[in-house]
């Protein structure tokens, strides 16, 4: 019976332990390139990632899909249930930045689109708005930056890596707002409201820029720490 525990605890350890994928090329740390060596190899490796990997726990992530963003700051409630979340596929990594203690990385997608149902309550500019039904919200042009601690642990007798606490900011060339029923029962205000949204979208990314924030936010955790959890430190930056 001991021995068959042992064998177990040896086999979850193997398990548990992976290379990285076919599709990610490493990159030794040593190098006069490392830098330019490891934005190339996420770029390369972004069209693969999307599809998803089982092995990684990675899902499909064109379109991610999201149960329920929640946004609340001020006097101002904002919810969007059943989001589906598309251009994921056209993300492309502009800079990355790797040291022993900081994860920091640039990249760009030419439009964010989000869909799904929103139960708004609050104000937006001057505008008082209470009502919910079908949501769309497009970022164009968006540059993200997202930066974050690294921190170390041993599993196995392997160190990993580990981000800690992600920091997300970003622009927009462009931002455009389609929530129906804005105004409870009159579509026409609600109508117009969604004009004057869109007019005014760089102040009113300031109460509704949230939902993308939180949708990058996600777009990192269902690939970053799924990789990092699965891959010792050795595999992904070689000396």
């Amino acid at each position: 019976m001991y021995w068959l525990l042992v064998l177990q605890i040896v086999v979850a350890c193997a398990l548990a332990q992976q290379k990285l994928p076919s599709y990610i090329k490493p990159c030794s740390t040593k190098s006069p390139d490392f830098l330019k060596c490891a934005l190339e190899s996420a770029n390369e490796a972004i069209p693969h990632i999307v599809k998803g990997d089982k092995s990684l726990g990675i899902p499909k992530l064109d379109p991610l899909r999201l149960p329920l963003i929640e946004v609340e700051q001020n006097n101002f409630k904002l919810s969007l249930k059943d989001v589906q979340i598309f251009g994921i596929r056209n993300i492309k990594a502009t800079a990355l930045n790797l040291d022993p203690s900081q994860f920091d990385a640039t990249f760009e997608i030419e439009n964010l689109n989000l869909v799904g149902t929103h139960h708004t309550d609050g104000k937006v500019l001057v505008l008082t708005l209470q009502g919910e039904g079908p949501a769309n919200m497009t970022g164009v042009g968006g540059t993200y930056r997202v930066t974050a601690a690294v921190t170390r642990y041993t599993k196995g007798g392997l160190e990993y890596l580990k981000l800690e606490k992600p920091k997300i900011d970003f622009t927009l060339k462009r931002a455009y707002f389609q929530m129906d029923n804005l105004i409870a029962g009159d579509q026409k205000l609600s109508s117009d409201i969604n004009q004057i949204l869109n007019d005014s979208w760089q102040d009113v990314l300031k109460d509704v820029g949230a939902p993308i924030k939180e949708t990058v936010s996600a777009i990192i955790e269902s690939i970053v720490p799924k990789i990092l959890d699965k891959v010792p430190e050795k595999e992904i930056f070689p000396e």
